[in-house]
């Protein structure tokens, strides 16, 4: 296990763009807002063709008071270079859709990180909270959800893809809003707990934004997972056994269907199990 730091002065990178939004509310959404997310939405179609498009998976993960490089497109245009940090490689800026894909882990071409043969993972206090920074506005609207494996032997020679490994820690739908709002409401920064009562080993952190304007489609829903490499401290003695998921296999088009022109927001129901509960 190779113990990995991170950059503390990207901590002090900070997204300042803040949102005032009035207007009659429809689907917990104003029409205002819902007209100038479209907007936005089409002034970034067109302008990729000459501008780089924003990355739509985390930018950086921050583990205490250590921050974790992403895997950017500007450092790496087209997907080939070696991981930068504990986060594993995306393939692409593009979203995962085959749901009986081993992508549906952790994105595609996210081999396990290692050094010299030793898993690189960075240290989390099992109590505390992961950061998420998406940096950008994600432009969907979804659910948000964060999931953990215990790594074995370790997080090094551990895919993701061992089957029923998979337990969640954290997730949210619709409240008022979608949590793609929130997150937008929270300088586009998630924060997951990390069980208090977890047991201290190496895990892998799967996060993920799930798109939900082409459900309703067969194999178009959009993914966009992301994983970085952890070792867990603590005093905890848990390593959850029940409740547990596999990627690709644990979700089916017919628990991520959705229609989001028929569909009432608070009725969707999140896939996947329940979070975690330490025993009281």
């Amino acid at each position: 296990m190779a113990l990995f730091t991170g950059h503390p002065g990207a901590n002090n990178e900070r997204h300042s763009l803040r949102r005032q939004v009035t207007g009659v509310s429809l689907f917990g959404m104003s029409v205002y807002d819902r007209f100038t997310r479209k907007l936005l939405q089409v002034a970034s179609y067109t302008s990729d063709r000459y501008y780089p498009r924003q990355p739509r998976h985390v930018h950086y993960h921050v583990l205490g008071t250590e921050t974790y490089t992403g895997y950017l497109p500007e450092a790496t245009p087209d997907f080939t270079a070696d991981a930068p940090s504990i986060v594993r490689r995306v393939g692409s800026d593009g979203p995962v859709q085959q749901l009986d894909g081993d992508e549906m882990a952790c994105n595609f071409n996210a081999v396990p990180i290692l050094d010299d043969d030793v898993s690189r993972v960075g240290a989390v206090t099992a109590g505390t909270n992961i950061t998420f920074d998406w940096k950008a506005d994600f432009p969907h609207s979804g659910p948000i959800l964060t999931y953990m494996a215990k790594c074995d032997p370790d997080c090094g020679h551990f895919t993701g893809n061992e089957g029923d490994v998979w337990f969640k820690i954290d997730e949210a739908a619709y409240g008022t809003a979608w949590a793609t709002q929130t997150l937008f409401d929270q300088d586009n920064k998630w924060y997951s707990k990390v069980p208090e009562c977890l047991a201290p080993g190496e895990y892998l952190v799967r996060h993920e934004i799930i798109a939900l304007s082409d459900c309703s489609k067969e194999n178009q829903c959009q993914f966009y997972p992301s994983c970085a490499q952890v070792k867990v401290e603590g005093n905890g003695t848990v390593v959850p056994s029940t409740d547990l998921i596999a990627f690709p296999g644990g979700y089916t088009f017919e628990n991520v269907k959705w229609d989001t022109n028929t569909q009432v927001p608070a009725d969707y129901v999140l896939p996947g199990p329940p979070v975690f509960q330490c025993p009281s």
